[in-house]
């Protein structure tokens, strides 16, 4: 069995060395995609961007014979990953894996994983649950549900398959399957002015009001702020902190949070805020009441 995993390398300097190090004893190939600017969902950004990690970076952290640095322009996120997919194939892979720059797994689950998708016979697509960490590895979100846990839109592609990329990290996958291990997630452990080019370049740029989502619901935070998530609010429901035994990695993700003073036209913009992600979760209910009936 031959695994690859691909690596989006869009502004993850602080990143890279820690995720290389954390995938290359498991998979036998990293492919790691390199963008000279951002994807073309804002054009501005793209027009004018540059990538924050430079290519030296990269070929800095890149020193083991496994790693291929892919370069490209590529307009969206599921071109770019799609790049690295036909390589994958065409060099005869079994599973191709998403692993984000910002995506862990302990040394006990990456076993667990390998000996899983050398087992499995059935499924074309492997999604993962995972814990998503806001600003700091000591705080986690929690669902809509009051679980820590979530699942990620995908992990492991079957090569031998006509599947591929058809938005960001969805794909055109039929019944995949949910396996359980658990994938430490730092996408929102990040400094305000990081947090900001993330906002500016990534494929849900145009999804999110991001001066309001910014301001209240990310430079703004304290324990108590709810609705967290910036495309579905209400499916990020607060942040806590991080009830369980922390793995190794998380120390470097550690970072020291600044509770701001809030004005009262901050917390009267909040609750603003709020109240449309109420209204707008009812109103979606009610849709889907009445989708129903009348279906």
């Amino acid at each position: 069995m031959k695994i690859a995993v691909h690596i989006l390398a869009y502004n993850v300097t602080r990143f890279i060395q820690a995720v290389l190090e954390n995938a290359l004893p498991h998979v036998d190939k990293i492919y790691i995609a390199y963008p000279n600017r951002p994807w073309g969902y804002v054009q501005d950004s793209r027009d004018t961007g540059a990538n924050p990690t430079t290519l030296a970076d990269i070929q800095k952290s890149a020193s083991s014979s496994k790693i291929e640095i892919v370069q490209g322009d590529w307009d969206t996120e599921e071109a770019m990953r799609n790049a690295c997919l036909q390589k994958a194939k065409a060099e005869g892979f079994d599973w191709f894996l998403i692993q984000d720059a910002d995506e862990f797994y302990t040394e006990a689950t990456w076993e667990n994983i390998k000996a899983y998708l050398a087992s499995n016979t059935e499924n074309d697509l492997l999604i993962t649950t995972w814990y998503n960490f806001w600003k700091s590895s000591h705080y986690v979100v929690t669902y809509s549900n009051g679980s820590i846990k979530g699942t990620n839109a995908g992990f492991a592609l079957r090569c031998a398959s006509d599947i591929h990329f058809t938005s960001k990290r969805l794909t055109n996958a039929r019944a995949p399957k949910i396996i359980d291990f658990v994938c430490y997630h730092y996408g929102y452990v990040m400094s305000d002015e990081q947090m900001h080019e993330k906002l500016k370049t990534w494929g849900h740029a145009k999804e999110v009001n991001t001066p309001a989502w910014f301001l209240h619901k990310w430079r703004n935070w304290d324990e108590t702020t709810e609705f967290l998530h910036p495309t579905n609010p209400s499916h990020w429901h607060k942040a806590i902190r991080f009830p369980l035994e922390q793995p190794p990695f998380a120390e470097q993700f550690a970072l020291a949070l600044h509770t701001p003073k809030k004005k009262n036209t901050d917390r009267l913009g909040a609750w603003y805020y709020n109240t449309k992600v109420a209204i707008n979760k009812e109103i979606h209910s009610y849709k889907q009441v009445l989708k129903s009936i009348f279906s």
